[in-house]
């Protein structure tokens, strides 16, 4: 069990005793985390900072990304993906953090501060950003596959007109789906992101997708599950 504070220390537990096995101390106050995959602890810092450790608490290579870490980084196929609060995303190579790719996504004036991340399937990272896009990019490359509109902002104030993804989209073989803050739930096809279903249904807290269910929290503090092939109301 892995686990950091604000402070900037690292800890490795053990999973049956709760003992701390190793402490490290990051060198920033950690603002994200802890991403684990491939033989790597990851960390995210408030002013850029991404550290990469071993299993054993040891440091394997630091690096700056465009801005602050809000998420868990993801490892896949020897590229750790790293989202930021200016809205990009980066692509690093797991052996060194240098980077790869860098996905930008323009920002309007006003956005939700989130912590929401990436899923990653079949080589393809899924992320949602403000002003209510969903993206399919790829995982070695960098380049977008797809983009779609989850929910247009509407109303007259930049308030009224937030409609940012806050939570980490979720998918299964054959679709993905992603809720917008003051705005919509919908499901696209997973290879060209092709609309399925979608319906009025705001969340700024998240969704999940188990069998043949879609569960969502609204803005009003319920529990909803819907059909994850048509959307309609259980």
């Amino acid at each position: 069990v892995y686990a950091a504070n604000a402070k900037g220390e690292l800890f490795r537990l053990d999973p049956v005793t709760g003992k701390q096995v190793w402490r490290v101390d990051s060198g920033f106050a950690i603002s994200a985390g802890v991403g684990v995959g491939e033989g790597l602890v990851l960390v995210g810092g408030g002013k850029g900072q991404l550290a990469a450790f071993a299993v054993d608490g040891k440091l394997l290579w630091k690096t700056k990304v465009s801005s602050e870490v809000l998420n868990v980084a993801k490892i896949a196929d020897g590229i750790v993906v790293v989202r930021t609060a200016d809205g990009r995303l980066s692509g690093l190579d797991t052996t060194d953090g240098k980077r790869l790719w860098l996905y930008e996504n323009a920002v309007p004036p006003l956005i939700v501060r989130s912590h929401a991340g990436v899923a990653i399937e079949r080589g393809t990272v899924f992320a949602g950003f403000a002003a209510g896009k969903l993206a399919a990019i790829s995982l070695g490359s960098g380049i977008v596959i797809w983009e779609t509109v989850v929910s247009q902002p509407r109303g007259n104030t930049e308030l009224e007109r937030i409609s940012d993804i806050t939570s980490s989209p979720v998918l299964n073989d054959e679709q993905v789906c992603a809720v917008a803050f003051q705005g919509r739930v919908a499901c696209y096809g997973l290879a060209q992101g092709d609309l399925l279903w979608s319906r009025d249904l705001p969340s700024d807290k998240g969704i999940t997708l188990s069998h043949n269910y879609l569960y969502i929290t609204n803005t009003s503090g319920a529990v909803l599950a819907v059909d994850k092939s048509s959307g309609s109301k259980e």
